[in-house]
């Protein structure tokens, strides 16, 4: 299923390298489910398993803590859950990911991305609305609407306890 190259590494020894394979620790099981690149599925489609699209899915995909991967020639034009989300290909609709959600280089994303981490690559296309759940306790905002401490703000972490202080600007 998934193409193989065989390169050598600096003390000349030869190793099997896989050239689509999805890296092993985020997979949760070896044998992710394919949509294979002839099948086009119109409808739902609801598991609970690590699921690889080569082909073109319209509707929506629920997989809860599986992961999902739209390769280069894969489409989808669904709303989608999943725990980690990788576009390669084509994806239209809502993406709600529970850990995070990649556009690669090649990716085209046209709708919204909702996850905790998100990652869009240089060169890829996107056009919709991203959120990240952010909790309040975390950020260095205070409730006067001062940043507490702009180094911290900066990290995305702080105490409020901080000697610099800014003014949230006006809307002009």
């Amino acid at each position: 299923m998934f193409k193989k190259a065989i390169a050598e590494n600096h003390t000349g020894r030869a190793r099997i390298k896989s050239a689509t394979a999805p890296p092993v620790s985020t997979l949760r099981n070896q044998d992710p489910t394919p949509i294979g690149a002839s099948i086009h599925i119109s409808g739902h489609i609801r598991g609970d398993e690590d699921l690889i699209v080569y082909g073109h899915v319209e509707g929506s995909i629920n997989i809860g803590e599986g992961l999902l991967i739209v390769t280069k020639d894969g489409q989808v034009d669904a709303d989608v859950t999943a725990r980690i989300i990788t576009v390669e290909g084509r994806a239209q609709g809502k993406l709600e990911a529970s850990e995070q959600i990649i556009v690669r280089r090649s990716g085209r994303v046209r709708g919204s991305i909702i996850a905790p981490r998100i990652a869009l690559d240089f060169g890829c296309t996107f056009s919709g609305s991203i959120e990240t759940d952010i909790e309040e306790a975390s950020s260095p905002i205070n409730k006067d609407g001062k940043i507490a401490d702009f180094k911290s703000a900066i990290a995305g972490s702080g105490d409020g306890l901080g000697k610099s202080t800014m003014r949230k600007s006006s809307p002009r």
